[in-house]
């Protein structure tokens, strides 16, 4: 009786060994894109052991070889803003050699965002301070809002750097004022007064 316990015991011993030793049906592996050129690799799994990450290009070409050793479920960025534009496929290796293959595409910008910097600081009074910085010269237009309602109206040619004093006159200090500042390039910010 003794024996035939014992070797039930091992028999249990070893079939739950060799369940634990196969890996989880589906390991949920995953990429999103996080901004015009970055994507973030997200793998939802607990490895076994390393996992090996490579990029190739639409001609098949290796373009970046990554290996990361994590014991714990991972996210990794990958940033792609020094490659050309098109497909790429990334491939994921784990321990056992399960592979998961993931297509991005990325197509060439139409236009870069300006780099601006705008703020708008409330003084005494209905005053307000409007500073405006950018890194290349454009037209800019300035609105003015009491309540929604347009109450001034102003452009500036050839700008790249603005700091203006306005002092509105006849706007109730409860009314609620926003200053919207657009540039002939593309930018476009609604500031309100707090």
């Amino acid at each position: 009786m003794r024996l035939l316990i014992a070797l039930m015991i091992a028999f249990g011993v070893s079939l739950n060994t060799m369940a634990a030793g196969e890996r989880p049906a589906d390991v949920p592996v995953s990429i999103r894109k996080v901004d015009e050129n970055k994507v973030q690799l997200l793998y939802g799994a607990n490895p076994e052991g390393p996992v090996t990450v490579k990029i190739y290009d639409a001609n098949n070409f290796l373009v970046q070889k990554d290996r990361i050793t994590s014991k714990n479920a991972f996210a990794k960025y990958y940033d792609f803003s020094q490659l050309k534009p098109g497909k790429y496929i990334v491939e994921v290796v784990d321990a056992q050699n399960q592979v998961e293959k993931l297509t991005v595409n990325f197509s060439a910008a139409n236009s870069q965002k300006p780099v601006v910097y705008s703020k708008l600081e409330k003084l005494e009074g209905n005053a307000f301070i409007l500073t405006y910085n950018a890194l290349l010269e454009s037209d800019i237009s300035i609105y003015v809002f009491e309540n929604d309602k347009l109450i001034h109206e102003e452009r500036l040619d050839s700008v790249s750097a603005v700091q203006k004093l306005y002092r509105l006159v006849g706007v109730s200090p409860t009314a609620n004022v926003e200053f919207v500042v657009a540039s002939k390039d593309g930018y476009s910010r609604l500031l309100a007064a707090r």
